[in-house]
């Protein structure tokens, strides 16, 4: 359900996801501690003493778990989102780097050249996608592609190690870079805060706004709830925008990794 809602979120604009979330917390906020002062909290009036009441506190350390806890999770996927973002300008480098020394080997590399723009255009059409979607996933072409690239790599090292041992070295040396920024890359796509940590977010709103009906909800008190709650919404609506580094508005492109051998002719 969780991937369900995710994808189709992919298709909304960051603007609609940052107000949807803002109006579904905060009226949901209102809409809770009404209820829950109705069917519990207006029947126990009589047993609370107005000048110690414990749910003040119990009210204030939730809403401070809740911030707590979404300050970690923000600060968790903007480091996830940076991460993308470098592993995406070393890929492009190092394919850029490949692409320069298979043009001063000649003739004899034009297959080579040929392949990794097929597995370039392949990581952008085909892979990038993958890696918004939920679950993520490379892609099987973008392999194939790499595994006969590695294969002529191999067979081009064969051929210039006479000539040039360390020429032949980097050819090897860029390809393994290539790789290991591929698999960073599907890390960076996944998803590193498990699902449990969300329903527990959802618990404790749950109890925040239940709490918050324990006195009876003023207009004043409504409004003051609402931009309350209105304000998680939003930063759980950051979360949502910036959890996948491939997906939705606030997203990283291919441009780049398609750029480091278009640039180039």
């Amino acid at each position: 359900m969780i991937d369900f809602l995710y994808n189709v979120s992919l298709h909304v604009p960051d603007l609609l996801i940052l107000l949807g979330c803002a109006l579904l917390f905060g009226t949901g906020g209102v809409l809770i501690a009404r209820l829950a002062h109705w069917l519990w909290w207006s029947r126990m009036a009589g047993e609370r003493d107005p000048a110690r009441d414990a749910g003040d506190g119990a009210h204030s350390s939730i809403l401070a778990l809740i911030a707590f806890l979404m300050a970690l999770i923000t600060t968790s996927e903007l480091a996830s989102f940076g991460h993308a973002d470098r592993q995406i300008t070393q890929e492009a480098l190092s394919i850029t780097r490949l692409d320069r020394e298979l043009e001063t080997i000649g003739a004899e590399a034009e297959q080579g050249r040929k392949l990794l723009r097929n597995y370039v255009e392949s990581v952008a059409r085909d892979e990038w996608p993958r890696l918004a979607q939920r679950p993520q996933s490379l892609s099987p072409m973008a392999e194939r592609y790499l595994e006969v690239l590695w294969s002529e790599v191999r067979r081009l090292q064969t051929v210039v190690k006479a000539a040039n041992s360390s020429l032949a070295g980097d050819l090897g040396s860029y390809m393994h870079s290539i790789e290991d920024a591929r698999i960073s890359r599907f890390s960076a796509s996944m998803n590193t805060i498990p699902d449990v940590v969300w329903l527990m977010i959802g618990l404790f709103f749950l109890s925040a706004c239940i709490l918050a009906g324990r006195n009876r909800i003023s207009r004043y008190a409504t409004q003051v709830l609402f931009i309350q709650m209105s304000a998680l919404g939003i930063i759980l609506a950051l979360d949502i925008i910036i959890d996948n580094p491939f997906g939705g508005d606030t997203s990283l492109g291919p441009e780049r990794i398609l750029a480091s051998v278009d640039s180039r002719g």
